[in-house]
């Protein structure tokens, strides 16, 4: 009786286990709570920390390997590369430290996917906050294992007339992100 019993919840554990496909498995037909998993390690290069300079200011980028449950039309996990930022000024302030509270369901940064500039670099979106739903893409146009480089553009947004920027961006021509345009980023 208790090898039945064995037996039976053996098979149902594995029964509700989700379905694991690889990564870049296109979504159609996918089953209801699949998992995109990321079976080869292919995201692995890219998790932990990042420093680089540009004018005197210090930004560190932190990458963790995320399991996230997108609940929507359809409903499935994939493992996907969040990051959050640090940014340290020339005379040593701490302009933002999202790092310290790691957001691993709303972080600044999400992907790993591929560039639609180049299919050969890899692409991270930005998603900086308080900035009035502005977002923007940074492709790795380099990357060597422990140094990768990132360029930094703009995606085409929804003005917002009452965002608390738009003066800042009317007499700058830019929102004030805190990220530069290029960087070089060496891994901790």
């Amino acid at each position: 009786m208790k090898k039945i019993f064995l037996v039976i919840i053996t098979m149902l554990s594995f029964s509700c286990k989700s379905q694991e496909y690889p990564l870049n498995t296109k979504l159609d037909n996918l089953p209801n709570n699949a998992y995109l998993k990321d079976i080869n390690n292919e995201l692995n290069k890219y998790v932990g920390l990042w420093k680089g300079n540009w004018s005197g200011k210090t930004i560190y980028l932190e990458f963790k390997k995320i399991k996230y449950y997108y609940n929507g039309n359809q409903s499935y996990y994939e493992d996907k590369i969040f990051g959050e930022r640090k940014i340290i000024g020339a005379d040593g302030t701490v302009e933002i430290d999202r790092i310290s509270n790691f957001n691993s369901q709303d972080s600044e940064f999400r992907g790993i996917g591929v560039s639609l500039k180049n299919g050969n670099w890899k692409r991270l979106y930005f998603y900086p906050k308080n900035m009035c739903n502005k977002m923007a893409t940074l492709d790795i146009t380099s990357f060597t294992g422990t140094q990768m480089t990132l360029h930094l553009e703009y995606l085409p947004s929804i003005v917002d007339p009452n965002c608390q920027h738009n003066a800042y961006v009317d007499q700058h021509g830019d929102f004030p992100i805190n990220f530069p345009k290029d960087i070089v980023l060496t891994k901790q």
